[in-house]
């Protein structure tokens, strides 16, 4: 993997538990992408969307407060997320919660316990590349 292709991208992690973000920005960070922000919940997510724009945000489901999925539909109307992916990371597998997301206009989503290769691959895939 070529590190140098990731260094200059932007990532927010949104998670209530710390372990999970630590565990995906040291993944990130693994991956060469060295900008990654953390928020503990989907309004301190909002608050750093509005101090300037990211490639992709990473969010748990189920947080206090507000969901991921709430957080997606806030940043969107207030149109926080510009040309951002969203990939929703959650112990949610249940086939209703999944077709809620997509009907909301989310296409990326990963289930607990984190899989580091399918995760790596995920980010891969979301992140805009140049293309040869």
């Amino acid at each position: 993997m070529d590190k140098e292709l990731f260094k200059d991208f932007k990532v927010l992690v949104v998670d209530d538990n710390e372990a999970a973000r630590l565990i995906m920005r040291r993944t990130l960070n693994v991956m060469g992408i060295d900008h990654v922000f953390e928020s503990p919940n989907g309004q301190d997510a909002i608050s750093k969307l509005m101090l300037g724009p990211v490639d992709l945000v990473i969010s748990d489901w189920r947080m206090p407060g507000m969901t991921g999925l709430e957080l997606y539909k806030t940043a969107k109307i207030e149109k926080l997320l510009d040309s951002a992916e969203f990939l929703l990371v959650s112990a949610e597998n249940e086939k209703d919660k999944i077709v809620e997301a997509l009907k909301e206009g989310i296409r990326n989503y990963i289930v607990k316990p984190i899989d580091i290769k399918i995760f790596q691959e995920k980010v891969k895939e979301l992140l805009p590349l140049p293309q040869n």
